[in-house]
């Protein structure tokens, strides 16, 4: 069965910021709908570790660059989503913590990368005594920061602003991108949309969706490779960074599970992991964690890990991209938002990049399916304990 609609913008990717982008499309009076092709979030949005930077882990070189100054703008953003103070409305958006530790390694890098952070920064993380510091932290001899960064269950906001638009959603598989036209199949048939302007939100597919579009070598994509190491047991909850001069040696959030607590962990050694097969990669993960955390006990826990993609504009030297990119190339827009407290940012460069909408309702017909919710990562891991 072939059906044809007319709308205003399509939007390809149902991850953060794709989810972030209709909705600021909706409210602005755009006849919007959305296509995702597996499950809502699957890649860089569930591979997330949930943090809303507000500028600190940027400027640990001791200057506030860009990159530090737009999250720390975004980051106020979501403080008022989050209060019910601004769209959309993210009051029920599970918080796994209201703030975040800083803490150094011993030594004189560690040290400098702790002073770069609280010059650079308007807000300045607060200092954390010994006699405060939580128990997971007791075994550090260096400095500790408090800061006023928020984590959220990436999961869950997308099963918040999926609830605003539910039949605006769509799993369909994009086939071509032609003439105001996209040619989208799904499991009851073929969908032609016909559209004004396709926003591209798909992260890694952004590549394959440009290449569709003819736009390949106008908007070039870089993929940083990392491995991600998740750490699961009788575990305290432990939200924060360990530092090494202007690095972050690993970082730590947190969520429950059956099996106690899990610890997803990013950082330098998840960069450093990508070239580092499993096994090798997991006893480099351990003996980070031992060094970081000397307090933690890991006798009994389980380990696993998981390799993602970072898809951005490539950038010289394959760096991280210093801020979001939205660019319009005729009715193509192509998105990154590059961190996950950027998105709603993006969605609003979008916004502007397309105009004006018709101020027309769209849904999808009845029979179309939705795509489904991904996983978190640790829900599908498996995994092994060292002997």
């Amino acid at each position: 069965m072939s059906e044809t609609l007319s709308i205003d913008t399509l939007v390809v990717g149902g991850g953060v910021a794709g989810l972030f982008t209709l909705d600021a499309l909706v409210r602005a009076g755009h006849a919007a709908l959305l296509v995702e092709r597996e499950a809502l979030g699957l890649g860089q949005t569930t591979s997330s570790q949930g943090i809303l930077h507000a500028g600190v882990k940027y400027a640990l070189g001791g200057v506030a660059g860009d990159d530090a100054q737009e999250a720390g703008a975004a980051a106020e953003m979501w403080r008022g989503m989050m209060c019910g103070e601004g769209a959309p409305d993210l009051r029920k958006v599970r918080v796994l913590a209201r703030e975040e530790f800083m803490w150094r390694t011993a030594g004189l890098m560690g040290a400098a990368g702790m002073l770069g952070a609280r010059m650079a920064l308007r807000t300045r993380p607060e200092v954390v005594g010994a006699a405060d510091r939580p128990a997971w932290l007791a075994g550090v001899r260096g400095d500790v920061l408090r800061l006023g960064e928020t984590v959220i269950d990436p999961r869950d906001l997308l099963a918040r602003l999926a609830d605003l638009h539910g039949g605006r959603l769509a799993r369909a598989e994009v086939q071509s991108i032609a003439d105001g036209e996209v040619q989208a199949r799904t499991t009851s048939g073929v969908l032609s949309i016909r559209c004004r302007q396709v926003v591209l939100t798909a992260g890694e597919g952004n590549e394959a969706l440009l290449a569709m579009a003819g736009l390949a070598a106008t908007e070039p994509m870089q993929r940083r490779p990392l491995r991600q190491a998740m750490v699961r047991g009788a575990l305290p909850m432990v939200f924060g960074h360990c530092i090494d001069g202007a690095k972050t040696r690993v970082t730590i959030t947190s969520d429950t599970c059956p099996e106690g607590v899990v610890w997803h962990v990013g950082g330098e050694l998840a960069e450093q992991g990508a070239r580092q097969d499993e096994a090798t990669f997991l006893q480099r993960a351990r003996a980070e964690l031992a060094a970081c955390l000397p307090g933690a006990d890991l006798r009994d826990a389980e380990w696993s890990s998981y390799p993602v993609q970072r898809a951005e504009p490539r950038t010289a030297g394959g760096r991280r991209p210093p801020s979001t990119h939205v660019l319009r190339h005729g009715a193509c827009v192509a998105v990154w938002p590059v961190k996950l407290v950027m998105a709603p940012r993006a969605a609003a460069q979008v916004v502007q990049a397309c105009g004006a909408g018709s101020g027309r309702e769209a849904i999808w017909p009845a029979h179309v399916p939705a795509p489904p919710l991904a996983p978190r990562p640790w829900e599908t891991a498996a995994w092994s304990r060292f002997e």
